[in-house]
C-alpha cells in the first residue's frame, strides 16, 4: 500500500493537482524530483539520470500518444495536462515533428524495399514517381501578411519609379 501512494505522489503536488512544470528538470525549482528533462538528450544532474522525455517519445512512436501517457505520466488526461501548458508547446511541437519524420522515413523505406521486390501497387509507385515524399512548404492560399506585404512593397517600388523619372 505505502509503495502504490509513493507511486502516486511522484505525480502529484500540491492540493494533490498533477505535476506540470516541476517533471522538468528545466522548469522545477525541486531539481531532486524531476523525472524527465526537455533536451532532446538524456542528462546526469548531481550524479541522477535524467531522461529525456523528447527521446522517450519519438522512440515509442505512439501516435496515439496513449501508450506514451500512460508509460510515463500517471494517465492519459495526466498527459494532456502537461502537454497543453504554455511552457511545453515548443517542446511538444518540436518531438511531434520529429516523430513523423521519423515515419515518414521508416514508410519510405518500406515502399522502396516493395518497389525492389516487386510488390508495390499503384499508389506507392505514383507516390514515388511524384516526389510525394517531399515535404511542399507554402502550399495552399498565400497568408494575408504575405499578401499584405507584396501590396506595401508594390506600392513603395511604383513611389521609387516615380521620383525617379
Amino acid at each position: 500500500m505505502e509503495e502504490i501512494k509513493k507511486e502516486r505522489d511522484k505525480w502529484r503536488g500540491f492540493g494533490n493537482k498533477f505535476l506540470t512544470e516541476g517533471l522538468f528538470l528545466e522548469h522545477c525549482n525541486d531539481r531532486d524530483a524531476v523525472l524527465y528533462t526537455t533536451s532532446t538528450s538524456d542528462k546526469r544532474y548531481h550524479g541522477r539520470y535524467v531522461p529525456s522525455l523528447h527521446k522517450l517519445y519519438v522512440e515509442l512512436e505512439d501516435v496515439s500518444e496513449w501508450e506514451f501517457a500512460n508509460m510515463y505520466f500517471a494517465n492519459y488526461e495526466h498527459w494532456l495536462l502537461v502537454k497543453s501548458k504554455p511552457f511545453f508547446q515548443e517542446y511538444y511541437a518540436a518531438m511531434v515533428k520529429e516523430l513523423n519524420a521519423k515515419l515518414r522515413g521508416k514508410s519510405i523505406k518500406n515502399m522502396l524495399a516493395q518497389l525492389e521486390e516487386g510488390t508495390a501497387s499503384q499508389a506507392t509507385l505514383k507516390y514515388l514517381a511524384d516526389n510525394d515524399y517531399i515535404s511542399k512548404a507554402n502550399v495552399g492560399r498565400p497568408k494575408k501578411k504575405k499578401q499584405e506585404d507584396k501590396a506595401k512593397l508594390s506600392v513603395v517600388n511604383s513611389d521609387l519609379a516615380r521620383i525617379k523619372r
